[in-house]
């Protein structure tokens, strides 16, 4: 079957298998609580349709409002920062997983990612959990065409209300989603309905800025001013030109007014920037973090110009901060978790 020529009106499945494998039965799969009829398979010539290039980058074409590119140079990143949260937290996913994704009375447990990216969460969860049946959707089909047999990635926008009957999902995973994201809390609506009772919600969100490591009481304006001027112009981009406010610290509010949600468990974790820290696993991890926060800074540079930077003006900020965070000793990079269960 071919793709719809409007990718927002329909769900597309990239990876080969039409759903209704799922729907009718087959090949042991569990149908419950499925929808099918409106899925679709993509076909190869119908991959361009979802892209377009601008500024030497690979962006996608529809209407969400995520700002950064979809290349192969953002997929390394979004691998890059994948291993080195699991390697932070050591685990896959944090929050009562194993709990919610153990099978009980026979019936196969159901996770949902959303904003998948390159799926690499998935895919990972998936070796972990080969009995649980994975779905992720992005608004593009950069995820593997080939995944697993109890993996399936589709296309479709986290703006629009999700295509699964209520109550399918044990899990839905959020992970750095606040890009694509207009209303989170009418997000946070469709999470509920798609979850079971008792099933868990895990988000992950990255600050607005960086900021110094809490035991040195630095302020960032001060003593870090090309990472604050770079990330304050991103800040301001990203409200004027797609409508996008921080909302990585809101999220355990945006939970509890939904009145549906309990257990409600939220963090704040320090990653280092750079091998600054006298923890050897940390400094893996700072490593790690450098690099991605000089692939970011790569990435945001056509935002910051369609924001009225010149490329001069924009080049020169994006080296000033790098040359900071790599000398620059105690930055980090401060994430946001929450986990919470529906009630």
């Amino acid at each position: 079957m071919s793709s719809p020529t409007d990718p927002g009106q329909e769900h597309i499945n990239g990876n080969g298998i039409h759903e209704d494998a799922e729907a009718n039965g087959s090949d042991d799969y569990d149908s419950e609580h499925l929808d099918s009829p409106s899925v679709v398979e993509l076909n190869s010539e119908d991959f361009p349709s979802y892209f377009r290039e601008h500024d030497g980058r690979l962006f996608h074409s529809s209407s969400s409002p995520y700002p950064l590119p979809v290349d192969t140079p953002e997929q390394e990143r979004f691998t890059l920062i994948h291993n080195l949260l699991r390697q932070f937290f050591g685990v896959n996913c944090i929050g009562p997983v194993v709990d919610v994704l153990n099978e009980s009375q026979g019936r196969h447990r159901w996770a949902l990612d959303i904003c998948t990216g390159n799926g690499k969460w998935v895919i990972d969860m998936a070796q972990e959990y080969p009995r649980v049946r994975f779905r992720g959707f992005d608004i593009v089909p950069i995820a593997t065409r080939y995944p697993p047999r109890h993996v399936q990635f589709e296309v479709d926008d986290v703006n629009t209300r999700f295509r699964w009957s209520d109550s399918t999902f044990e899990l839905v995973n959020a992970r750095a989603v606040a890009m694509a994201v207009l209303e989170y809390p009418q997000v946070l609506q469709e999470v509920a309905r798609v979850l079971r009772p008792g099933g868990l919600f895990v988000s992950y969100e990255w600050a607005p800025y960086p900021a110094f490591d809490p035991s040195l009481q630095r302020d960032l304006a001060i003593y870090a001013p090309a990472s604050f001027r770079f990330h304050d112009a991103i800040n301001t981009a990203l409200l004027q030109r797609r409508g996008l406010h921080p909302i990585a610290a809101q999220i355990p509010s945006f939970l509890a007014s939904a009145g549906v949600f309990a257990e409600i468990s939220a963090g704040q974790h320090y990653i280092p920037i750079g091998a600054w820290s006298a923890d050897p696993s940390l400094q893996s991890i700072g490593t790690a973090c450098l690099e991605a926060n000089e692939r970011y800074a790569s990435s945001v540079k056509p935002l910051l110009c369609d924001s009225g930077w010149t490329d001069a003006e924009a080049e020169s900020m994006l080296t000033d901060f790098i040359r900071e965070i790599r000398t620059m000793n105690g930055l980090v990079s401060v994430l946001y978790t929450v986990h919470a269960r529906r009630v």
